[in-house]
């Protein structure tokens, strides 16, 4: 997915004019959750999303949802991660 189709996903789905958000060390936080759903797309480097399902990393072009409520975490790569964020 491009940043175009991004930004047109996360508004007809109500979400919040997207933010971009850089984390430049290799963290992982605690499980926790969100008041908010977050709709990310990732622009650079990786991150693993973490829940109760599973996990999966995500990549350059990759878009991940995390529905208000769910837990979770992040593992953010060796290079840190350059996304875009929406909330609703």
């Amino acid at each position: 997915m491009d940043e175009a189709e991004f930004r047109n996903k996360a508004k007809a789905e109500g979400y919040s004019e997207p933010e971009v958000h850089e984390v430049e060390l290799a963290l992982a936080k605690e499980m926790h959750t969100h008041d908010q759903s977050v709709l990310s797309l990732v622009l650079s480097g990786e991150c693993t999303m973490i829940n109760e399902n599973g996990f999966k990393t995500i990549g350059p072009g990759d878009c991940c949802e995390n529905p208000a409520g769910t837990l979770h975490t992040e593992q953010i790569g060796a290079n840190g991660v350059i996304a875009l964020v929406s909330i609703k």
